[in-house]
């Protein structure tokens, strides 16, 4: 049997507002590999999850009509091939109301998730918390890296803020510096009170629906050391939990995706600490609407 986010009954895609993606697709990793076990080693912890939310007092797993659908198969031919069977999976539930949280994998698959959002929503703003960049052109010969996701995401045309970011390259920083929708704040900048009240207010302006990417490598590799490439200096899990809740109390997040969970053999810290994060996202997105 497949496993369910929280061990939940199953409850039919159709019949549900929010619908778990489990796609563990990794073609591109460079450094350490094993994102394609990250869906399933998080939905096994998501069991051990408290459903009741200590912070809003309330169960959201009661509230919300949420199911996990079946793991997404690979596709052999290659990236494209895999990021179009992500856009003609995701977009119908998308056009119905559906809010998708994606459980990657490597973070490539954004650029299609964030393909398919924005056919319902074209005024959508990306923000994606990432310790990388990921805004090369293109890397080890292909356009279709986890390295150049967020370029891939950029040339849709919509703004794009990224936080937690500490590791870029000179290519990277060129376009950091020129490009009139993207806003960086450094991993540095935010642990400090000037910088942290810079992210959170201009996260409180962003008009409008919002995707958030979160790959998991923005999170100090201390609280998160199971994923590809872990960077030091990275934010807390208080700080990523504050970004998501500034996010859902100003505006709808309409599509999530957390990605690039890399399970280490012998630890739970990371994936139950990656599930926690999901269910608490859900949790924010859902109470700001009630």
């Amino acid at each position: 049997m497949p496993l369910n986010f929280l061990d939940l009954k199953y409850l039919p895609v159709q019949d549900a507002e929010a619908v778990v993606l489990p796609i563990p697709y990794e073609a591109t990793t460079t450094y350490g590999a094993g994102t394609r076990e990250g869906p399933e080693a998080i939905l096994a912890a998501s069991r051990q999850v408290e459903l009741w939310d200590e912070e809003g007092n309330w169960d959201p797993s009661q509230k919300i009509k949420l199911t996990t659908a079946m793991p997404m198969g690979q596709e052999a031919s290659g990236p494209q091939a895999m990021l179009d069977k992500i856009r003609r999976v995701v977009q119908p539930w998308v056009s119905q109301g559906k809010l998708v949280l994606a459980l990657g994998g490597e973070h490539t698959i954004t650029a299609a998730l964030v393909q398919a959002v924005q056919t319902k929503y074209p005024d959508l703003t990306v923000v994606a918390l990432d310790a990388h960049a990921d805004l090369r052109d293109s890397y080890d010969g292909t356009k279709l890296s986890h390295a150049c996701v967020l370029r891939r995401v950029y040339e849709l045309g919509r703004p794009l803020t990224l936080l937690g970011t500490r590791s870029y390259s000179k290519e990277e920083a060129d376009l950091l510096w020129v490009a009139p929708r993207m806003k960086l704040f450094k991993a540095a900048d935010l642990h400090t009170p000037e910088g942290w009240g810079q992210a959170i207010e201009h996260l409180q302006q962003i008009n409008g629906p919002v995707y958030l990417s979160i790959d998991l490598d923005v999170l100090d590799p201390g609280v998160m050391p199971g994923v590809g490439t872990p960077e030091p200096g990275g934010l807390s899990y208080r700080q990523v939990l504050t970004i998501i809740s500034t996010l859902a109390q100003r505006g709808p997040v309409i599509g999530l995706d957390l990605v690039e969970l890399a399970p280490i053999p012998g630890q739970r810290v990371s994936e139950f600490t990656a599930a926690r994060i999901l269910y608490k996202a859900l949790g924010y997105i859902y109470q700001s609407r009630r």
